[in-house]
């Protein structure tokens, strides 16, 4: 009866239908197969219990594939979407669609359903996360869901060794020089590669190049461009792709298994997933079924080489204070560059793109760059001072009385409610009120009790943000005052403009050599460029 109520108050403009696959679904089905299924499913359903269809506008169909919330861009927009107090309900095939992610992603969608009284219907049953036991049934079908999910993923994994085990190539983009293909195995079909002949020929000349001219991979890489061999991706060779190429063992015909699989790691207290590189001997490698492009041989040698050149870096230090933070127009980063001759300074340090050769974005002094980041702090600081003079305090201590008053009340008509209720159920016949005067005085209540709701509602949506402006302030001065103090090391300066600003967005004309007497030239001889920045602050 209580689901009953709750549906029949509903109407198809009011509920957001999500649709999203999952590995349980058919496999021999497509995705907008299985999507137009559960469409199907949920429009039957609705056209019983509600007045109409679902309208197309509230109908979110999810088609990319993760695990968690922040994995999928259309389960946040519907999150987005029911902060209006106009949407009351999400309609789903069943529970585990909308997130199988962990204990962390279960309780981030139980909050947002339960404090914007969103109800979640499935064709069996209705969850209403103001009730403790629909919410306790909600919560336990999400951990089954997310349970079916890590035991998918071991069994998945399992599969995928053994694919790779047996010399097939499972990776979705197939490396330089190589096609992926199907080949017939029996009955069965596996993926493996065949060479591409134009790029095959390229990745033999990078390894001739590197191992019997004993070029340098930076030669190597403007080579191939004068030579107008196009890369894998982009307009020009990079000295990381080369390398990466001079590694890869499936030139030789083999196939390995994690040499980049995703690890979590915890870092300034967020928790993120990185996908490094396996050394040596940390992955695993079996003979495949393609033909290899170089011989064995050439590659040992050009892995000899790549041990002794190698520069290890695994005591490198942050020298940058803007590492991380100081972008070129172009995507690539500023880094820091610094001119001694027999440990004296020949010049002042400079920024410069690294792509600089083919961006020809001007490079500037260090110094240059610290004086505009100091400024652009300064000017931060000295809005968030205007900004805290009229800061609107009064308006939300107001706001917060008038929001614990309306609970107040509605506390009171909940109990108010309940005792009439239980004076209504005495079994002394004549300790109950008249039925018609019960009547009239509980939809009084529920009249005011609706009144109350909905006052709660605008005063949340209505509530002033609360903005810690002091805070900010010290935190924008902690690291204009480290900036431009000496003694701070690059690495605290790093951490605590990271704490202020997101990203920098740096351009510059490159400056030319010019005659002298010509407007706008530098005592230097070169033209007289400005600096272009765009900055991202964390406010």
């Amino acid at each position: 009866m209580y689901q009953y109520d709750m549906l029949h108050q509903l109407n198809p403009d009011d509920v957001i239908v999500y649709l999203r696959k999952s590995r349980a679904d058919d496999p021999t089905l497509t995705v907008d197969e299985i999507l137009q299924k559960h469409e199907t499913i949920l429009d039957d359903w609705s056209e019983k219990n509600l007045s109409g269809k679902v309208p197309e506008e509230n109908k979110y169909r999810e088609l990319v594939s993760g695990e968690t919330i922040s994995d999928r861009p259309l389960m946040q927009a519907v999150l987005k979407r029911i902060e209006s107090p106009k949407y009351k309900a999400i309609l789903v095939v069943e529970v585990q669609r909308l997130s199988r992610g962990d204990l962390e992603d279960a309780g981030r969608l139980i909050k947002l359903l339960r404090y914007t009284n969103t109800i979640v219907i499935t064709p069996p049953k209705t969850y209403d996360l103001q009730n403790e036991f629909d919410r306790d049934a909600f919560e336990r079908e999400l951990k089954r869901g997310n349970e079916y999910l890590e035991y998918q993923k071991k069994i998945m994994s399992r599969g995928r060794l053994l694919s790779v085990s047996q010399g097939n190539y499972i990776g979705s983009v197939p490396p330089y020089g190589y096609d992926k293909v199907w080949v017939t195995d029996g009955k069965k079909k596996c993926p493996t590669l065949a060479e591409n002949k134009e790029q095959a020929d390229a990745v033999r000349l990078i390894f001739d190049l590197y191992v019997n001219k004993d070029m340098g991979i930076t030669n190597i890489c403007h080579y191939l461009d004068n030579m107008g061999i196009k890369p894998l991706k982009g307009g020009f060779w990079s000295p990381a792709f080369v390398k990466n190429l001079l590694e890869n063992v499936h030139y030789i015909g083999m196939v390995k298994w994690n040499h980049r699989k995703t690890v979590t790691i915890v870092e300034d207290s967020e928790i993120m997933k990185t996908r490094p590189k396996a050394h040596d001997g940390e992955y695993l490698v079996y003979e495949g079924k393609h033909k290899g492009i170089v011989s064995e041989e050439l590659f040992e040698e050009a892995q000899k080489k790549r041990g002794r050149n190698h520069r290890a870096k695994a005591k490198t230090k942050v020298r940058n204070p803007l590492a991380s933070l100081l972008f070129c127009q172009c995507g690539r980063a500023m880094s820091l560059r610094t001119y001694k001759r027999n440990g004296a300074e020949r010049s002042s340090p400079r920024l410069l793109c690294d792509d600089q050769v083919h961006c020809n974005t001007g490079s500037c002094l260090y110094q240059e760059m610290v004086d505009h980041v100091s400024d652009i702090l300064k000017e931060s600081i000295e809005n968030f001072e205007v900004l805290m003079k009229n800061s609107n305090e009064d308006s939300e201590k107001l706001h917060n009385q008038m929001i614990k008053n309306l609970e107040s009340r509605m506390k009171q008509l909940e109990e108010k409610e309940l005792s009439q209720w239980e004076s209504q159920s005495n079994p002394d016949p004549e300790q109950r009120m008249p039925p018609e005067i019960f009547k009239k005085l509980n939809e009084k209540l529920l009249k005011e009790k609706e009144e109350v709701r909905q006052a709660l509602e605008k005063a949340y949506e209505s509530m002033p943000e609360h903005i810690d402006y002091n805070e900010k302030i010290v935190r924008f001065k902690t690291a204009l005052d480290a900036l431009q103090n000496d003694s701070v090391s690059a690495a605290e300066k790093n951490r605590l403009l990271k704490n202020c600003i997101e990203r920098i967005v740096y351009y510059r004309q490159k400056p030319k050599r010019l005659k002298k007497g010509t407007e706008q030239i530098n005592s230097a001889g070169w033209t007289s460029t400005n600096i272009e920045l765009d900055v991202k602050l964390r406010v």
